[in-house]
């Protein structure tokens, strides 16, 4: 099994720690893929289900994410993925700077009204910094061990 990809833009301390994905029932449909959120004290994690594409198409993460790269330039508003049981959300705003910011917002269940929340923010530079995540996240999907 690979290493968790970490994903945090120094000197903030705020990161994602994202473990590798496995394939628990063997149909390479979903994946599920134990995530943690950190930021001064903060310390969550859960297990988050992704949507396994079939045959040359990439994870809607990376999609997602080379949407953003994509656009370096900007966008109005903000943009938003989740995963595919909803424990996992993925936002981002372009600052008009250069800057994305990226909230992970990771819930302890996905269906209980009342479960807990944590967010957690990272900021990266909308061009180099973005485009590097994008490989690195590709790199890191690209293997559904089960």
């Amino acid at each position: 099994m690979s290493d968790p990809l970490v994903v945090r833009c120094p000197p903030a301390e705020a990161a994602w720690v994202l473990h590798p994905p496995v394939d628990p029932w063997g149909d390479g449909y979903v994946a599920v893929m134990p995530v943690e959120l950190h930021d001064e004290g903060l310390s969550a994690r859960g297990e988050v289900k992704l949507s396994w594409p079939t045959q040359a198409e990439e994870p809607d993460l990376v999609a997602f994410l080379q949407g953003l790269a994509d656009d370096w330039r900007g966008w109005d508003g903000e943009r938003g993925w989740r995963s595919l049981d909803g424990k996992l959300r993925i936002t981002a705003r372009h600052d008009g700077k250069g800057h994305v910011s990226l909230g992970g917002a990771l819930r302890g269940h996905s269906l209980s009204p009342d479960a807990w929340l944590a967010r957690v923010f990272i900021t990266v530079e909308a061009g180099e910094q973005l485009s590097s995540l994008v490989a690195e996240l590709r790199s890191h999907l690209r293997v559904l061990p089960t």
